[in-house]
């Protein structure tokens, strides 16, 4: 499968030999999310950087075949495409899944690995219930936009909708009247919209524990850091397999941020995450 992609090269002629960034975005999102955060990440460290929409998201393919091996396997392919034998990876949430089983299975394609709020436990009910109540709230959404209604005032009237039904913590710090409506990956199709993600399938997937199981084994030993807030539903701070599967890593915990670190703490993301890159990180939190 060809997943899209987006290139944000470094200026001028900063681009060494080194291995480029691959930023994966997580379930329900797109390579959007990183239009920012892309641009500063190859300028502060001299590295060409890809944004890749995932299988079902954005604009890359759909298909019935869905997960977390799956993702990793399309990660794969993709390097071999652009004849890339080994990045650093940038995963959020499904995408920090992704780059983490990738870098268990292929190590030597990986340099470094960054995950922002994921860990590699099973999804818990709680955790998946939470996903799954987001998944509803994006098809109901779209009758909450009005007939006829431009691209601007249907991103609108969804943000308005998520934001009334959404508990306060899973709305990004900040975002709430200040959202990036270019983010929002929704389509128009004839006189209605629709969604840039095959929500069917990946409803089917959340509903289904078979599916969504990972038997995680192995080691990467190379270097690793795992980004989390400390308001997230995901409890990366207090996650035991951490250290056992990723024996270098290292947790940096946001305080008071949420699951979307990279939307409510752009310039910290970014700073922790090209420090490390670069060679250069704290391992304690300074937010």
């Amino acid at each position: 499968m060809e997943l899209a992609f987006d290139v944000f090269p470094p200026p001028g002629d900063r681009e060494q030999n080194v291995p480029p960034v691959i930023l994966l975005h997580g379930m329900m999102d797109s390579r959007k999310t990183w239009k920012r955060i892309g641009p500063q990440i190859a300028r502060k460290t001299g590295r060409k950087v890809y944004a890749v929409d995932a299988r079902n998201h954005g604009e890359s393919p759909w298909s019935d075949d869905f997960n977390f091996d799956i993702l990793a396997e399309d990660l794969d392919h993709f390097l071999n495409c652009h004849q890339i034998p080994r990045a650093t990876l940038v995963g959020h949430s499904m995408g920090g899944r992704a780059a983490l089983t990738f870098a268990l299975r292929k190590p030597e394609k990986v340099e470094k690995l960054i995950v922002e709020d994921m860990t590699p436990q099973n999804f818990s009910v709680r955790s998946s219930g939470i996903v799954i109540q987001m998944l509803y709230l994006l098809k109901e959404s779209l009758n909450a936009i009005p007939r006829g209604a431009d691209e601007t005032t249907a991103k609108k009237a969804v943000v308005d909708f998520m934001v009334k039904l959404l508990p306060p913590e899973q709305i990004p710090v900040g975002k709430r009247d200040n959202y990036d409506l270019d983010m929002l990956p929704l389509k128009r199709v004839g006189d209605k919209y629709s969604w840039k993600t095959n929500l069917s399938v990946l409803e089917s997937f959340l509903n289904s524990a078979e599916r969504m199981h990972q038997d995680l084994s192995g080691t990467f030993m190379g270097e690793a850091l795992f980004l989390y807030g400390t308001k997230s539903f995901f409890k990366v701070g207090k996650d035991q397999l951490i250290p056992k599967l990723f024996p270098e890593a290292v947790k940096i915990g946001f305080d008071g941020a949420g699951h979307l670190i990279h939307h409510e703490c752009p310039d910290s993301f970014v700073e922790e995450v090209t420090k490390f890159i670069n060679g250069y990180y704290n391992q304690k939190s300074k937010y």
